[in-house]
């Protein structure tokens, strides 16, 4: 179950970590630069999708601020189909991850993984944010495609107990399985989460 988080760490954290001077540097990594144009909402209005991102996933409210109220499209993604509220929702930025919402951000748009800014923020012990995002609509059983995790699993093999407790308050089903047959149990057990474990035993029916 290791898998977990090792690939969790490869296809997040490596495809999210923008360099501010991409554009300037030499590189033969393709995969630093983003295919993706810059939102374009008029001639005169244009937004890097890519250092927003990046604004979003250190905490830097008054850049996403500044661009929602020049025109920029909560909405927009990168060349991974990851939207801000999603990189807000990786760090816990809860604040941002509000101002996301109030101005139009889809809570349940899908990256390039079917990865939903929930499952994001379920990796971390952003309680608040996860709590936020469902009270927003966040739907808790969606799968990604690439091994069929949900939420629930990814906070259970993180060890994140509050952040279990609160998926299931919201519907969060501990009885489905992954691409390999194991469910948030075998997460927990198999990366020595007791607490997380003893908890989900308690709610299976």
């Amino acid at each position: 179950m290791n898998k977990l988080s090792l690939l969790v760490a490869i296809t997040i954290i490596a495809s999210i970590v923008y360099s501010c001077d991409t554009k300037t540097k030499k590189t033969t990594d393709t995969s630093e630069i983003s295919t993706k144009k810059p939102t374009t909402v008029d001639s005169n209005k244009s937004f890097d999708i890519d250092l927003l991102n990046q604004s979003a996933l250190d905490g830097k409210i008054e850049t996403i601020k500044n661009a929602l109220e020049n025109g920029f499209d909560a909405n927009s993604t990168d060349a991974n189909k990851r939207t801000t509220l999603m990189m807000a929702a990786f760090n816990g930025h809860t604040e941002i991850v509000s101002l996301l919402l109030n101005n139009g951000a889809d809570v349940n748009l899908t990256d390039n993984i079917n990865r939903t800014a929930l499952m994001y923020a379920s990796t971390g012990p952003f309680t608040t944010t996860v709590l936020t995002l469902l009270q927003a609509g966040a739907q808790p059983n969606l799968i990604d495609n690439e091994e069929n995790w949900t939420a629930v699993m990814m906070a259970a093999a993180e060890g994140q107990l509050e952040v279990v407790k609160t998926l299931v308050a919201h519907g969060a089903d501990l009885t489905m399985v992954d691409v390999d047959g194991e469910s948030s149990l075998d997460f927990a057990n198999s990366k020595g989460h007791t607490q997380v474990a003893e908890y989900i035993k308690t709610q299976i029916k």
